[in-house]
């Protein structure tokens, strides 16, 4: 992988049975009646609603409802694109018309002529953007803004023919893209209402470069760019301008495009030949493969607003990925609770010891049962520890968050979260706390009480995390 520096900037149903259980990824959330494929390509904010395309079909997933047909415009060919922030407000595109959809209307048109496509929405529903034909009798495409009740409004292009909006800001006020130059050549834009359409540049002279995805706030664009006619991801802020962040693997040609930021700007996900990656600048571009299992192809289309839920396609199955935002998850699955679920473990924070801090929150455990967190700076795989139904995923010396309220309940919703103070770390040792050091890699896994059916206990799946 090659990489760069980079500032982090701090923002009708018809339903069908899954095929995996709704818990942790990789889960695979099945395919329409008839089906044989599917795709994600967007999340809302918390991760809850994915939206994408089965076979010739758009879809709206959730846990509760699965895998759901939106349904299409006079029977033709139709894909999901985005989605609103709380999941009601799917857009897209059906049989060459841009669509809206909701819940209580249904799909709706928009946008005129045939050769539109709606690509994402804002946070509440109500401005949508895409491509569209600026005349009837227009071969080309403009990049167009459209608020729900009005009229489409192009954007226009940097000199070129075509253009094309590929995402909004939560509040409609930035659009991102590309747009053809005078030379005809593919550059990434920023659009606002204030100052037209801005070249966000190129990573090589004479080379091209296309937006595919913003934070919410619009302060951080995501996309490829070509260097030596390849394909790089690559972040652009105000302050940073375009920075490559490079792609997975040695072998040429390399190929990677970015294609959505979590909230903050500090997690990124796309793909870079036929793998999904996900990156931050503390672990750079990871290989999601390792979390999908045995796929032969993936690409990550969307990221939850806290960087913690991954969609996308992989072979030929949709899929919504949860694991820890900072470090790196391991010893998925964990064996199921009497939730149904296996119990996972996240990660948050900096890794930088001078200005960092460590969030852990556990996941999908059984509701009111107590529990705590471990940390050992060794890994391990110890079946049904301590009698356990679980597996313990740690080694070595092996420390325990049991001090005052650090042994805590999961409530009503399942959940433990623990701050950790770095500096009083429990490591089994005989002063009972250390402090982590800079090039330290510590490991952390949750162990939980249960009754499944017996009274028993069980661990989450494990992260590890290296601070510098």
């Amino acid at each position: 992988m090659k990489s760069a520096s980079l500032i982090i900037i701090s923002a009708a149903l018809f339903s069908t049975p899954l095929r995996a259980q709704t818990c942790a990824g990789p889960l695979d959330l099945g395919t329409l009646p008839g089906g044989t494929d599917a795709r994600a390509s967007a999340v809302s904010a918390d991760g809850n609603v994915v939206v994408g395309t089965s076979g010739s079909s758009a879809f709206r997933w959730t846990a509760v409802g699965g895998m759901q047909d939106i349904g299409a415009l006079v029977g033709l060919s139709t894909q999901a694109n985005g989605v609103s922030a709380d999941g009601s407000v799917v857009v897209g595109t059906s049989g060459g018309f841009a669509f809206r959809w909701t819940a209580a209307g249904g799909m709706q048109q928009f946008g005129g002529p045939g050769g539109s496509s709606a690509h994402d929405v804002t946070a509440d529903g109500s401005t949508i953007v895409g491509t569209k034909p600026p005349l009837l009798s227009s071969n080309n495409t403009h990049a167009f803004l459209w608020t729900f009740g009005g009229l489409p409004q192009s954007l226009g292009t940097l000199g070129g023919a075509n253009s094309s909006a590929e995402a909004v800001s939560a509040d409609g006020s930035v659009v991102v893209g590309w747009a053809e130059d005078a030379q005809n050549a593919r550059r990434a834009f920023r659009w606002t209402a204030a100052g037209g359409m801005q070249d966000l540049g190129v990573l090589q002279l004479g080379g091209q470069s296309a937006a595919r995805g913003m934070s919410p706030d619009g302060s951080v664009v995501v996309g490829r760019a070509s260097v030596n006619q390849e394909g790089h991801a690559f972040v652009w802020t105000a302050t940073g301008g375009m920075q490559d962040i490079g792609y997975l693997g040695i072998l040429p040609p390399p190929s990677a495009a970015a294609t959505d930021v979590s909230e903050d700007g500090s997690v990124v996900v796309g793909i870079s030949g036929t793998s999904a990656f996900r990156w931050t600048l503390a672990t750079g571009m990871q290989d999601l493969g390792s979390l999908l299992g045995s796929v032969s192809s993936a690409d990550a289309a969307g990221v939850s607003h806290d960087g913690s839920v991954v969609v996308g396609g992989s072979d030929n199955f949709a899929f919504r990925l949860q694991s820890s935002i900072l470090g790196e998850t391991y010893c998925r699955p964990s064996v199921a609770n009497s939730s149904g679920c296996g119990g996972i473990v996240l990660a948050s924070g900096d890794p930088r010891l001078a200005t960092g801090a460590l969030e852990l929150t556990a996941t999908l455990l059984p509701p009111n049962s107590f529990g705590f967190f471990l940390t050992s700076q060794a890994q391990g795989n110890v079946v049904n520890a301590g009698g356990s139904e679980g597996t313990l995923c740690l080694g070595g010396n092996i420390g325990r968050f049991v001090g005052p309220g650090q042994v805590m309940n999961s409530g009503a919703s399942g959940g433990l979260t623990l701050t950790v103070d770095l500096n009083a770390v429990p490591a089994a040792t005989p002063t009972g706390v250390v402090a982590v050091q800079a090039g330290e890699t510590w490991n952390f896994q949750a162990w939980h009480r249960d009754v499944n059916p017996a009274p028993t206990s069980n661990f989450t799946d494990a992260v590890s995390v290296t601070f510098r």
